[in-house]
């Protein structure tokens, strides 16, 4: 019994000298494996190789560097951590001189935390309430939620649906405990259409991960899930009501199709910080308070000159926006109003990772 193991990263070294140790084996860092020079000696008999990476890069490498050399052995995906273990590829025909125990003594080596049965997916995945927690996200529904986890811990595959980018933690396995659909923010409309299906019953309940307004109706099938992740930087043009700009800039985000409960920070220039609009809106959506002064803000550089008015050289609310979400991308440029507020919203461009 022999195992070649493959990985890079110092957990990946560490959990292949455990099994090595064990089982009887050697390492393998360079691209030897992934090309026609690797070699199988005379005496690695019942022989399996060990993908010591995260799932998805170990079946894509398999996948692109095949060789002949390597294509009747069978291939077994290890986490780098050890808390799974599972034979991703057995060639192109069955492995009968081995596999299943060299399986069986890669999963003895990683000991009892490790997951090799993957009949009961709650034991892959967490629930989706770290999730929540983590990223702030509001829950249109409690009861839903509890539902949708009850899904997840009996082993019941789950759809998502996403506009945002979205990927997977280890020890998830793709696709068994989740069904990921992404769609890119300019096919939003596409992403609308998919939870009305779904609201109206045409399609399964399904998890919507979303900063997009879908509307404020009850629904007690789909589980809708808004990240706090937008930045909304505002600009006080003249002397304006504050109790006008609430449901003003409410309504806005919403015909803009955000949805408000998605702000994390209302971000201002530091004389308006303590201004009772600028605290007012932060109530309002639940939001944190930013503020910069007027150096940094001229100095943050926007997608478009404001060639609208050549007279100003700097879009304040814009810059705001971008420097509060550590310079993600636009989704509203300017939205104005008559009665003198001007405000801009940017997301941040980190992947929300799911389940965490």
């Amino acid at each position: 019994m022999y195992v070649i193991c493959y990985g890079k990263s110092p957990r990946a070294l560490e959990t292949g000298k455990k099994l090595i140790g064990a089982i009887g084996g050697r390492y393998v860092t360079g691209t030897e494996l992934m090309t026609g020079s690797f070699v199988i000696a005379e005496g690695e008999t019942d022989c399996a190789v060990l993908m010591i990476l995260p799932l998805e890069a170990a079946v894509k490498s398999m996948e692109e560097t095949i060789t002949d050399k390597t294509r009747d052995l069978p291939v077994i995906a290890v986490s780098p951590e050890g808390r799974y273990a599972a034979i991703i590829r057995r060639g192109n025909k069955p492995y009968a001189a081995g596999a299943e125990a060299v399986y069986a003594a890669v999963v003895r080596t990683l000991g009892t935390s490790c997951f090799s049965s993957f009949e009961g997916k709650g034991g892959i995945t967490s629930d989706l309430t770290n999730l929540v927690s983590r990223y702030g996200m509001a829950v249109n529904d409690k009861d839903v939620l509890q539902k949708i986890n009850s899904k997840i811990s009996s082993g019941e595959k789950v759809n998502v649906y996403t506009d945002l980018p979205i990927v997977f933690a280890d020890p998830v396995i793709d696709p068994m405990a989740y069904s990921l659909h992404s769609y890119p923010y300019d096919m939003r409309e596409d992403f609308i259409k998919q939870y009305k299906a779904a609201k109206e019953g045409r399609t399964e309940p399904s998890v919507f991960i979303t900063c997009t307004y879908l509307g404020d109706e009850e629904d007690k099938n789909n589980l809708i899930l808004v990240p706090k992740i937008l930045s909304l930087g505002i600009e006080i043009k003249t002397k304006t009501d504050p109790g006008y700009c609430r449901p003003a800039i409410r309504k806005s985000l919403i015909n803009h199709l955000l949805n408000p409960k998605a702000v994390a920070t209302v971000a201002s220039a530091y004389s308006a910080r303590d201004s009772e609009i600028v605290k007012g809106l932060a109530e309002e959506l639940g939001s944190e308070v930013a503020s910069y002064d007027s150096e940094k803000i001229a100095k943050t550089k926007v997608p478009m000159e404001m060639t609208f008015s050549p007279e100003k050289r700097t879009d304040t609310a814009t810059a705001l926006a971008l420097l509060a979400c550590s310079e993600g991308a636009l989704l509203i440029r300017r939205a104005t109003s008559a009665q003198g507020l001007v405000f801009s919203v940017a997301v941040s461009r980190s992947n929300i990772i799911l389940p965490e």
